[in-house]
């Protein structure tokens, strides 16, 4: 599977992370693997990687956000090419995975944490407002900001 590239890997099949126990197994076989780029799409793709303990870290905190978003509410928001041999993982922050429903749209995924060296993805360089995460505090209804 090595000999993939990014684009090729980025449009494969990918299993959704159920559980924090799932996620968990996902870190102990990232933290044995070196060679992370870590990928935040929108931006310059990195040109360095990171060492497998680097990227469990940065997993780790993106998944203590989601759950916080979520209120410890587990929901698929990380997904890994291949749970035996990851070489990609997408994770999508809750209060913008919404931003395709309804119009068949492309949704940008928050992080990428790929093997593969990274390339821009054209489909989502033009995402504007409407994508973009909500300020704290802002995006909740009128009755959860007053209570």
């Amino acid at each position: 599977m090595e000999a993939l590239s990014f684009t090729r890997r980025l449009a494969d099949r990918f299993d959704g992370m159920i559980s924090v126990d799932h996620v968990a197994r996902l870190q102990e076989r990232m933290a044995a693997l070196d060679g992370w780029f870590l990928f935040e799409p929108g931006q310059a793709p990195p040109a360095i990687p990171v060492g497998g303990t680097a990227a469990v870290a940065h997993l780790e905190g993106l998944v203590t956000e989601i759950l916080r978003e979520e209120r410890g509410v587990w929901t698929t928001m990380v997904y890994v090419q291949s749970q035996d041999d990851p070489w990609l993982i997408k994770v999508f922050h809750p209060r913008r995975a919404g931003c395709g429903c309804g119009g068949g749209a492309n949704v940008r995924p928050w992080w990428i944490l790929t093997r593969t060296p990274p390339e821009p993805v054209p489909e989502w360089s033009d995402f504007g407002e409407t994508c973009a995460l909500p300020a704290p505090g802002k995006g909740k209804s009128w009755w959860n900001r007053v209570f």
